[in-house]
Formats: structure tokens, sequence, C-alpha cells
């Protein structure tokens, strides 16, 4: 359908340098789609455009542009200054039947999500960043770019030293019983989780304790030691854990780069090089009275982007000597946009629970594979870092990476937060530990691993699976155990991708579990439903004897005249669909894609209403509902499964 529309595009720009003498370039002429079939399956208002230019009335520039020729349309209208097109149905029926894959782009974009810190279980929060930017990976795809997706994992950081802490000197458990620990039947994440909230209490009971903190990531930064052995077997047994919790969602990466890597491979001196060779940082005097004395910074103050900000210069190198978050994300940054000379060597993550490689420091499969070096980049994190975003962004403009500081894109999103309602819930069934009456005042809490304050992701899709068995066997008597587990499965993890991509990113979700659970109005089980209705016809029409037509050429010529409008109309609107998926990407606002799924059902659920296939006494009309269901189904369901990795279930 793109095609198409820059076909007319093209035609339209030839027709007004023919009539009337001007150039108008392909980009201003839009064509946009009416609510109402009524009112064409296409729209254009391209004579203000050039009424603007030539100083004429648009409703006479409408008019007269109005006896173009445009490919596979059958009838041009025009409602004062807007040109209204009619599609030739069987011609497009024919391009819905035939629609090829977007055309690839020569363009390797990196999409960088999820970056859970490897210490805990992944929370509802951390599920929001996934699916958006899974989402996001599956839209780019489908408009035909190559996409590399890297989950960051930052397996050297406070917050991994503190679960080593809380092991080894809290509980005094060496590495011996911390594998014990983990092959135990409680999850092994669960038990972090829980081992990260006690040691946070430790801490402000004698804060002395946090001296083993500090400790802890030295020795982790050296290498080669008990503690450093229990961090490392911490992070990437975190990681395994998290990476089958977003398998449920089918959300899947293609490198895991380490943070410890970029220290060991080099990559922030080569940075730190070219800040110092570009007098982008400076080494604040010890002898003097700032704050900041001995560490190194990047100077911003008198930057007109930081400009009010009382603290806008900022740390890359520590007086001690260790590199800031800034530092080593600049580094990174650098390496994903290929500015960076060196590289990572790579290997199989081995304990996943599919193929995926991680970074190393040695020589290992650089040969065979080649991450990075991406056109583009999207950093899909929380609205919270916005800040630092924008520092690197800065600090690849103040080395001169103009072109990449602009192909470094910040995809922010607001928190999830817990509502009151579902926190005093928990509370009473003793699943959260009480909190502040103050807090509980508030319409939402936000969430805290230190706290242990959260709703663990695998604990939501597993009520979500419950939700769905119960619903499913008041329905459905005598199913057996296993359909019924994968069928929930499916469910379920519809239930909640959808529940997380309804939101506008600019938007705080106030989680509630019986709002993410609900299977009615505006919800995955509602959307999936109308691709099992459609199959659901199908069948019935195969069980009576009805010979269902094949979607080809010949039966699109023999049948689609008889269709009826509302019919068409769900067909006009499943040509849109990429046009929805390039304004959703382009604009960072996922929901829109949502937005589309669920009115396009409703569509389909009014039409199985309004049109009954199977009692149409018409055989004619019969056929072209049948083959029209047929066609549906067949798409709708590439459309949930390609973009949103939703996949519908035989049966509801």
């Amino acid at each position: 359908m793109k095609s198409l529309i820059n076909e007319w595009q093209k035609t339209f720009a030839e027709k007004i340098k023919e009539q009337y003498g001007i150039e108008i370039s392909q980009e201003k002429i839009s064509i946009e789609f009416p609510q109402k079939v009524q009112f064409g399956d296409a729209t254009t208002n391209v004579a203000f455009v050039v009424a603007k230019t030539i100083s004429r009335n648009p409703a006479e520039v409408a008019l007269k542009l109005s006896s173009i020729e445009l490919k596979n349309v059958a009838k041009i209208e025009v409602k004062g200054p807007y040109i209204n097109f009619y599609l030739d149905r069987k011609k497009t029926l024919q391009y819905l039947y035939s629609e090829k894959k977007a055309e690839e782009i020569k363009e390797k974009i990196i999409v960088e999500h999820t970056n859970i810190n490897p210490n805990k279980a992944a929370h509802i929060g951390h599920l929001r960043n996934a699916v958006l930017g899974d989402t996001l990976v599956r839209a780019l795809k489908f408009l035909g770019f190559e996409v590399e997706v890297q989950n960051y994992i930052d397996d050297t950081g406070v917050q991994v030293a503190d679960v080593a802490v809380g092991f080894e000197k809290m509980l005094h458990y060496d590495l011996k019983r911390v594998k014990e620990e983990a092959s135990k039947e409680k999850p092994f994440d669960i038990v972090c989780w829980e081992v990260y909230a006690k040691t946070q209490k430790w801490y402000e009971e004698n804060p002395d304790n946090l001296k083993f903190r500090y400790e802890t990531l030295h020795l982790i930064e050296r290498g080669g030691n008990e503690t450093a052995a229990i961090a490392s077997f911490i992070a990437e047994s975190m990681v395994v854990c998290h990476l089958k919790t977003m398998l449920r969602l089918s959300i899947k990466y293609d490198l895991l780069p380490f943070e410890s890597d970029v220290l060991k491979s080099g990559f922030f001196e080569e940075c730190f090089s070219l800040l110092k060779e570009k007098k982008c940082v400076e080494c604040v005097p010890s002898e003097c009275d700032d704050k900041l004395k001995g560490c190194w910074v990047m100077r911003l103050k008198d930057n007109k982007e930081f400009e009010g900000l009382t603290e806008a210069d900022k740390v890359i190198v520590r007086s001690n000597g260790t590199v800031t978050y800034l530092g080593k994300d600049l580094a990174y940054q650098m390496w994903k946009l290929g500015v960076l000379k060196k590289d990572f060597s790579y290997k199989v993550f081995e304990k996943a629970p599919y193929e995926i490689y991680r970074t190393a420091p040695s020589e290992s499969l650089r040969e065979k594979w080649q991450f990075g070096k991406g056109s583009k980049v999207y950093n899909v994190i929380d609205v919270r870092q916005s800040y630092l975003q924008k520092v690197i962004k800065e600090g690849l403009k103040l080395l001169g990476f103009y072109k990449e500081a602009d192909s470094s894109i910040h995809f922010s999103y607001e928190m999830v937060a817990l509502s009151s309602k579902f926190v005093k819930e928990e509370i009473a069934q003793g699943k959260i530990a009480p909190i502040d009456e103050s807090d509980l005042k508030k319409p939402f809490i936000e969430m805290s691993g230190r706290k242990g304050l959260g709703f663990i992701a695998d604990h939501l899709l597993d009520a979500l699976i419950d939700c769905a068995k119960k619903e499913i066997k008041e329905r459905e008597e005598g199913i057996s155990q296993e359909e019924l587990s994968e069928r929930a499965a499916v469910i379920a993890s519809a239930a909640l991708k959808y529940y997380i991509l309804k939101f506008s990113r600019n938007q705080v979700v106030a989680f509630d579990l019986k709002s993410a659970v609900s299977f009615e109005g505006e919800t995955g089980p509602y959307i999936q439903y109308a691709a099992v209705r459609a199959e659901n016809i199908l069948r019935k029409a195969k069980e009576k004897g009805e010979e269902i037509p094949d979607i080809c050429e010949q039966n699109i010529q023999k049948y689609f005249e008889f269709l009826d409008n509302d019919g068409w109309g769900i067909v006009s609107f499943l040509l849109r669909f990429p046009f929805v998926v390039e304004k959703a990407a382009s604009n960072l606002e996922l929901n829109i894609i949502a937005k589309y799924l669920f009115e396009i059902s409703q569509m389909f659920h009014n039409y199985y209403h309004i049109a009954p296939v199977l009692q149409e006494s018409d055989e004619r009309k019969k056929k072209a509902r049948l083959l029209f269901v047929a066609l549906f189904s067949k798409r709708f369901k590439e459309i949930l499964n390609e973009v949103v990795g939703i996949d519908v279930p035989q049966r509801m």
C-alpha cells in the first residue's frame, strides 16, 4: 500500500506541475485515511498547499485536480477543498492478497532495551521496558529495517555488590553455599530479591556495614577472588532468570553486552583519551576547595542546553579513579554507533534458554559475528534517565560526532507504580510488608527494590494464567490439562502485552492486578477473540460442508463485487496498517498500534453480528463473505504475531 501511495503522490506532483506550472515535493502531498468509508478510502488536502502557493480558492483547485487518474482508484470525489479516493475493490483485494513484506532497508538500527540490574527478579516495571522495546523492534523490522537487539547487563554495579554482601557478609555464605541455594526449589531470583531487601535494612540498622559494599565493589573490579566469583554467579544466574521470564512473552535478544567486558576491553580508556584530546574534560585540582576536586569532569555549565542547572558539570572519573555510569555509558554508546576503534569478542551465552551471544574480553568468535556499528541507536530507558541520556548526546557533540549524536535516540517512558488500592490488598494478604500510612494516602506508590516493594513479573504472569484457566474451564468442560495450560499461557501473554501497550508512554501506569487480568473490553483477549471468531466461522462452514473459496486472484475476481460495504470497510482498514506502524515508530507512541488493533477487532465483532455469514441465503454473497473472513483471519493473525508478538489460540 505504501508503494501505491507513493505513486499517487508522484502522479499528483506531475499533475500540479502540468496544471499550474509549480513544483511541489511528494512529501508535501499528504494522503490521509477517513474514519468512515463513505468519505472515501483515502483523501488528500493537497488543494490547500497549491491554493496557498498560487493564491487561489482551495475548492476550485481541488475540482481541477480531480480529473487526475490514479492507479487502483475507481472513483474520485471532491468535497469542498478535499479530494477523496474510492479504491477499485478487486484490484485492491488482489494487492492485499499478494502483499509482500516491506523492502529491506540497508540501514542497521540497534535497539537496547530491558537492561534489568542482575541482582533480583524482574518486576512489572521491567516488563514495560521490555514490551515497549520488543514492540519497537518488531515495528522497525516490519518496516524493513535490519534491527539488532541488545540487553545491557550491569554486572559490576552497586546492586549486584549488595546481594553479594548480603550472602557473604550478612548470611556468611561462601560460593558453594550460594550455589546450593540456587539449586533449591525456590526460584533463585526470588531468593536474591529477598536478600537484596534484607541487605538494605542491614545497612540501615548499622551504617558501618556500608564499608562492605565498597570493599565488594573493589573486589569485583579486581576479579580473581571469592567475592568476585559470588558476584559473577549471581549476575549470570539472574540474567538466565530474566531471559526465561521475557521468553514467556516471546521477547528475545541478539546480544548481551556485559559491563565488566566494557571495562576489560579498554573501551573507556579509548573514550577517555578522546575526551582529553578534544579538551572535553578537565581534572579539578586536588588542592582546591571544590567538592569535585580530584575528579575528571565534563564542563557543561556554560552550555546553553544545560543553562540554569546548579550542578551541570558531570563527573566522568571520580577522585578515587573509578569510572562513573556516565563514563561507561558514553563509551558503550560510541561503540554501538561504530566510532570506537576497539571491539568486543563474543561467545555463546551457554546458560540461556535459546541461542544468544554475550560479549567477552578475550578472543572468541569475532570473525563470525559483527555486532554494533548502528546507523541509529534507540535506548529504551525510563524518563528518570532523561538527563543522563541528554549528557551522553552532548558528549558525542563535544567529541565532534554530530551525526552520531542526532542518531542517538532516547525512547523514554513513564514509570509503572503500584496503585494504593492494590498495595493495601497485598498488605492485608501478607504479601507485602506494611509501609508508611502517609504513602498509602497517595494515588500510587513507586516501586522500590530496596524495600522489596513491587510485583514480580513471573507472579503476574502466573496470576494471569490462573485467571485464563478459570475462564476457559467455565466455557469448556473436559479440556485436557496440557491444552488448558498451553491456551491459558497464550491468552495471558496477550493480556499482559496489550495492557502495557495501550498506555501512552508519557503516562504513569498505576498498576492494579484486577485491571491487568481483565479479559473484557479493551484487552488482549478481546483482540485475540476477533481472530478466533474468524477461524470459528471458517471451521463451522467446513463442518456444514460449505466450500470455502481459496484466497487467490481468480476467487477475488469472482466474488468480491458481492462483498458488502461493512466488509469492505474492514479491508480498507487493514490496508492502513503499514502507515499505522510507521506513525507509531516515528513518534515512539506504540499505543497507536494498540488502538488500531482494538478498533479493527471492534469492527470485525460488529460485522459478525450485522452480516451473518453462514445464514446468508444469497450464495454469491455467502462466498464473498467467506473469502473475506479467510483473508481477514490470515492477515490479522500475521499482524498480531509479527508486530506485537501475540499468538492466537485455536479456541478462547
